[in-house]
């Protein structure tokens, strides 16, 4: 067995970039999952590895009921870092028909004087004992906005991207860093249109890419991770995915986005007030989402 911590996941990312590549007539469309878990902080662990535990299962169902294939890859303890989350997205090559899926379990804050945000920083920090881990500057090298990491799977090419973080939107009292606020910029000005009343015709017609954007809470706001049955957002999310597969799949590879992510957004609000977040306060946690729809006919 290999003993080295890089070269192990060398082998993940060399096997997941074959998988992707043995098709090359994009005939057979592809579900392609990155999935980030923060399974090495001992205070989040658990909630961690069950949510990507549930979040494999319900994608792997999905492309059973479908004519997708189904293609994965895990970032999680010793290989959770920024740098392996860029190298699997530099992997993808996604035919016009294809799903690729950024999921991530974990840390994630906002800058509490950049106002602009509401999706939020998602926090790519290996685990490390050194004192500078909780400086803001070593901080803001190992985080990256959510926004962004959809658009840099956007750029690949695919038709439709969907990226997904369960994790806390709370504040930090620090100012956005200049490089961030380039990054975040670009990332806005490239971001097709906000669509609030998506329907099946769009989201399954060829000529127009599609976006989706969730976040399990709002600026400023705790996300809830219960060890028994990990995070209540992704607990609620893939029990309504199931529960849609369970009826007699309609034609096609349409999902109710909107109506999944409401309905998980009000069960995850409700079930949050239940638990305590410190002083007795009780949860308040209220999920967010966009579906960014654009006609590439336009362009």
């Amino acid at each position: 067995m290999p003993t080295d911590k890089a070269y192990s996941f060398d082998l993940s990312l060399n096997k997941f970039s074959k998988s992707l590549n043995k098709d090359k007539t994009g005939v057979h469309p592809k579900l392609i999952l990155i999935m980030m878990a923060n399974t090495h902080d001992p205070e989040i662990a658990r909630g961690c590895k069950k949510d990507v535990k549930a979040v494999r299962k319900v994608f792997k169902h999905i492309c059973k009921h479908t004519d997708y294939c189904y293609f994965e890859i895990e970032i999680s303890g010793n290989n959770y870092t920024r740098k392996n989350l860029l190298a699997a997205i530099d992997c993808i090559e996604p035919f016009n028909k294809d799903v690729t899926i950024f999921y991530y379990s974990g840390h994630g804050f906002s800058y509490e004087k950049d106002t602009r945000r509401k999706y939020p920083q998602i926090d790519l920090r290996a685990f490390n004992n050194n004192k500078k881990y909780n400086n803001i500057d070593f901080i803001n090298k190992y985080t990256e906005n959510l926004t962004v990491i959809l658009q840099l799977m956007r750029m690949r090419g695919g038709r439709v991207n969907i990226a997904i973080a369960d994790c806390c939107n709370s504040n930090v009292p620090y100012k956005r860093g200049k490089e961030s606020h380039v990054e975040m910029g670009i990332a806005a000005n490239l971001m097709p249109p906000v669509n609030k009343k998506m329907t099946k015709k769009l989201f399954t017609d060829e000529q127009h890419t599609v976006s989706i954007l969730v976040s399990s809470s709002q600026r400023g706001q705790f996300s809830i991770s219960d060890p028994k049955i990990g995070s209540i957002f992704t607990h609620y999310f893939t029990r309504a995915l199931s529960r849609v597969l369970s009826r007699k799949p309609e034609e096609g590879q349409y999902l109710p986005w909107r109506q999944l992510l409401d309905k998980t957004a009000s069960q995850t609000f409700h079930l949050s007030k239940s638990y305590d977040i410190g002083g007795g306060k009780p949860g308040h946690q209220q999920a967010i989402f966009e579906i960014l729809i654009e006609d590439e006919r336009n362009l």
